[in-house]
């Protein structure tokens, strides 16, 4: 169904009592399961910027719910919370729509969700998916903070030289906000979200969160766990963990795994029989003495020079190790950079952040240091060390809070979250972030809950494999403990490219970028 007779139909369910003149019943559909969702304060959207977005966008509703930016006392400036609802695919809806909540803290939902839902299509057959911009994000009285020019592909400034900027950029901004950034935390803009949800006429909601996403679904079940019908977590960011204490410890244990792996792999460990070793010996040379290079632009083509500090190779590899499929590019990338080739492991860089330095990072930095300043790095005195690897959250941030306006936290807001809500708990096995031993924090005290670790996966793993049906089916029947999840078993790591002409699979075969 079209999305404009989709909202006719709804509308006439809402105005004209149709379902109640026909005895209740439609071919046997219980009326009592139809959403309906306040409509007035939505509509039509417009033609989003982002090209792959535009058939689900424009199928969809948007519009904005105004609240306080001070909640306590309900009086001053208010904000416009950004709103978009993508309608679910069949004709007959169910009445607990899906609240999806980004990653950061600093992604807007209404940027990211409409791209995700487009590869979840299964998960809204029978539910809206309602999206909202956390306040601070996309469209809700953003705090984003980005420089006047392009970040380039690569910098000639130096590591210490790059932070000094941008510490001050945030100064700038800081002082131009038309917002008061203490009040742009994590337990807010959950009250937010279920203003939004009242305003919207629904009774129960299934959160969804990705990375930050899990903290604030964990937060909003907290504190309105009676509207909550359940939720899905992936990557999982638990009340117990410090974002930003263990950046660098928790990359270092990826990298191990990636390193075992490689040796396990024959034409791996035969291509590269001293990977550590070289790349110990690439991060001791940038150490004593960072490298001009001139690097191939990879999309415009153009030559562009830079530096190569160590920081920059830690920080473009530990990047990488998000990514399933460009992980099997590290080796490769790691040799051909102590060789003095720095062009893989800058172009894996480019493609996973995004691809095009001329936009945005897409990530409201001044939302970030809100949250971050005013919880976890608050309790976090010293960064966790790693073998190679630095922790640039913590160093770019920490300073920030020293100015940065921090807001009020509830008592006992770093302790778990206690409910029997049924849950769903997803984690990749090569997460350098946020890695399977959260989830297993976070699910001891979810008692209704399961938790599932996808092998072969790095950072968020709903896209992969099976797991969009394991989500569905999750959805559909809200029973964690009988969801057939053996089928993640298969998503094992990708075999790694020994040369450029593809990776080697166990057969033998030659397999190309495109295919992996």
């Amino acid at each position: 169904m079209h999305h404009a007779d989709l909202r006719l139909f709804r509308s006439l369910a809402i105005l004209s009592g149709l379902f109640l003149l026909l005895s209740g019943c439609e071919l046997g559909v219980d009326q009592s399961t139809r959403v309906k969702p306040n409509y007035d304060l939505l509509a039509p959207c417009g033609r989003p910027e982002r090209a792959q977005a535009t058939s689900i966008v424009l199928e969809s509703l948007c519009g904005t719910i105004s609240v306080y930016e001070d909640r306590v006392s309900n009086t001053g400036r208010k904000i416009d919370l950004n709103i978009m609802l993508i309608p679910a695919t069949s004709s007959v809806v169910k009445p607990d729509p899906i609240f999806f909540l980004a990653g950061g803290p600093g992604q807007a939902a209404v940027e990211v969700g409409p791209v995700l839902f487009s590869r979840l299509s299964k998960l809204r057959r029978e539910r809206d998916v309602v999206l909202v911009d956390q306040r601070g994000t996309g469209l809700s009285n953003s705090l984003a903070c980005e420089p006047d020019e392009a970040t380039p592909v690569l910098d000639e400034l130096g590591y210490e030289e790059i932070l000094s900027i941008q510490q001050a950029l945030l100064k700038t901004c800081l002082s131009q906000y038309d917002a008061n950034p203490a009040l742009y935390t994590t337990p807010i803009a959950m009250d937010d979200l279920n203003e939004v949800r009242t305003s919207l006429g629904y009774r129960e909601i299934n959160l969804y969160g990705i990375s930050y996403g899990t903290r604030a679904a964990l937060v909003y079940l907290r504190r309105h766990e009676a509207s909550v019908r359940s939720v899905i977590l992936d990557s999982v960011v638990p009340m117990s963990m410090k974002v930003g204490e263990m950046v660098a410890v928790d990359a270092q244990s990826s990298f191990q795994m990636l390193l075992a792996d490689c040796q396990s792999q024959t034409d791996c460990a035969e291509a590269f029989p001293a990977l550590e070793q070289h790349f110990r010996e690439l991060l001791v040379r940038l150490s004593a003495q960072p490298e001009d290079v001139i690097i191939i632009h990879p999309r415009t083509g153009e030559p562009i020079k830079g530096k190569v500090t160590r920081n920059h190779i830690t920080q473009m590899l530990r990047g990488i190790l998000y990514d399933r499929d460009l992980s099997s590019l590290v080796p490769l990338a790691i040799e051909e950079a102590y060789l003095g080739n720095y062009q893989p492991l800058v172009t894996s860089n480019f493609v996973f952040s995004g691809g095009d330095d001329n936009e945005g990072s897409g990530m409201s930095i001044g939302m970030m240091a809100s949250v971050l300043c005013s919880e976890d790095l608050s309790l976090v005195s010293a960064p966790g060390q790693a073998k190679y690897f630095d922790n640039p959250m913590y160093r770019s941030l920490k300073p920030v809070c020293e100015f940065w306006p921090t807001g009020t936290i509830p008592t006992g807001y770093f302790e778990p979250v206690s409910s029997d809500k049924p849950v769903l708990l997803l984690s990749g096995k090569f997460d350098p972030i946020t890695p399977p031993k959260y989830g297993w924090q976070a699910a001891a005290t979810l008692s209704n809950s399961e938790h599932v670790v996808v092998p072969g996966v790095g950072h968020a793993a709903s896209l992969r494999g099976c797991v969009p049906e394991i989500m569905r089916d999750f959805i559909e029947t809200i029973e964690p403990k009988l969801i057939e999840t053996s089928c993640v078993m298969n998503l094992d790591r990708p075999p790694f490219f020994t040369n450029f002409a593809g990776a080697v699979t166990p057969h033998g075969a030659a397999t190309t970028e495109a295919e992996l």
